[in-house]
């Protein structure tokens, strides 16, 4: 397939690491989300997760789109989700629902949350996405891998590989016809054939993001996507 084959694959100063090092940790970052669910076994489930302040409080989550953004707190740099309001966080185990590090820096992001596989140790698995304007600008798309298979993206000029429970960026798709719409196809791979999933055109301008959030259902072979459209950027 020759769109596929044309797939495109800070030091500091020692003054600047000692200052790092000596700079005392934040014992628990807080961080301002947005959560996408996406069970359609369970699609009410609640979930809690630490509040600004420490407490346990209910995670918003909506039946489409995004959630309403609230502080969360994150110890360690580690986002947990319970399946009670009265979980002992020093104590999760018996509670706990998911669990995935934050990366260093990250204030504000996306929460994407899917019904793990037979073999995880918790019934949910998470991906956090970057959710700060420059980091995830206007125009510009995120596919969401959380399935175990590689897959690949063409939309309008950009070609992507996207490897298993990965985040891809697809930048800003110009080659548009006069609705704004490109064709946007997804492949898996099948042996050592890419093999087309979906195709249908899409809508990319300057003034929303798209997000595309690919996963499994139980029972189903083929990895199913969802759209979501976000124009909150700089919320």
């Amino acid at each position: 397939m020759t769109v596929i084959k044309h797939l495109i694959p800070s030091l500091l100063c020692g003054t600047l690491v000692l200052t790092a090092s000596a700079a005392p940790q934040e014992a628990s970052a807080k961080v301002r989300i947005r959560a996408v669910l996406h069970d359609p076994m369970k699609p009410f489930v609640e979930m809690y997760v630490q509040g600004d302040t420490g407490n346990l409080i209910r995670l918003n989550l909506a039946m489409e789109g995004l959630t309403k953004p609230q502080i969360v707190s994150c110890p360690k740099s580690t986002l947990q989700l319970y399946s009670s309001s009265t979980a002992d966080p020093a104590k999760p185990l018996a509670n706990l629902l998911a669990s995935v590090a934050v990366p260093e820096g990250v204030k504000q992001a996306i929460i994407f949350i899917v019904p793990a596989g037979e073999n995880d140790k918790a019934p949910y698995k998470l991906m956090v996405l970057h959710d700060a304007f420059d980091a995830f600008g206007k125009g510009e798309s995120r596919v969401i891998n959380m399935t175990y298979l590689p897959l690949a993206i063409t939309a309008g000029e950009h070609s992507k590989e996207i490897a298993p429970a990965s985040i891809v960026t697809v930048p800003r798709v110009t080659k548009v016809n006069a609705m704004n719409q490109a064709q946007t196809v997804f492949y898996r791979k099948v042996d050592k054939e890419w093999v087309v999933l979906s195709e249908r055109p899409m809508q990319f301008t300057n003034t929303l993001r798209n997000i595309f959030l690919i996963y499994l259902m139980p029972n189903v072979a083929e990895p199913q996507i969802r759209t979501l459209i976000d124009t909150a950027t700089g919320q």
